[in-house]
């Protein structure tokens, strides 16, 4: 167990999880003191995801990453399960407001851009590093909301995966294309690991 302790500290978990709590809850009190009932919109919902998966994201690498490639631990099994974690964490933050007058919308969208946006924090983690894990994953919490898109363009296959978290369930595009970056951004975190960062 103090392993396990000595891990989650040396990680920021604690912090991460308190500020995963406070964008994730905090934008659901902001939108539900200030609108009528009704499910918080895709753009909100997203930027929520996307800053709770941020926190987790600064969990991915310790601080010293040479560390987190020694061959003296076994990482792969470790870094899967430290995502398992991180995204159980996520959802359940997302979905513990499930049920009120202003949710973030049905589980399977919540899922859909929960393994989304941790595939694109993954991806950062492992080919940018630790310190631009959000890189990737910046331009889908900012972009979206001052995106003036038609209704052709979102429906176009193009439109569908540009804007993945914003489509309904029933899109397979979407789907199709968050499960892509969540399967990429896990094997190439669990495999490589978060980039090596230069000693000085």
């Amino acid at each position: 167990m103090t392993g396990v302790l000595l891990y989650l500290r040396a990680r920021r978990a604690p912090a991460a999880l308190v500020g995963a709590a406070a964008a994730v809850w905090g934008l659901w009190a902001i939108w539900a003191g200030m609108a009528v009932p009704g499910e918080v919109p895709d753009q909100m919902g997203m930027a929520a995801t996307g800053f709770a998966a941020i926190a987790a994201g600064t969990t991915l690498a310790g601080p010293d990453t040479h560390l987190d490639h020694t061959a003296a631990r076994p990482w792969p099994p470790r870094r899967a399960l430290h995502l398992a974690v991180a995204a159980a964490v996520i959802l359940g933050l997302l979905l513990s407001v499930a049920g009120t007058a202003h949710d973030y919308g049905d589980a399977a969208t919540v899922t859909r851009n929960c393994a989304g946006a941790l595939g694109l924090i993954t991806l950062g983690t492992a080919t940018l590093g630790g310190a631009r894990a959000w890189f990737y994953l910046a331009p889908f919490i900012t972009v979206p909301p001052f995106l003036p898109l038609s209704r052709t363009s979102i429906d176009s296959t193009a439109g569908q995966i540009l804007s993945w978290p914003l489509q309904p369930t029933t899109s397979t595009t979407a789907t199709i294309t968050a499960a892509v970056l969540f399967a990429a951004g896990t094997v190439a975190y669990i495999h490589r690991g978060p980039l090596l960062t230069v000693r000085h």
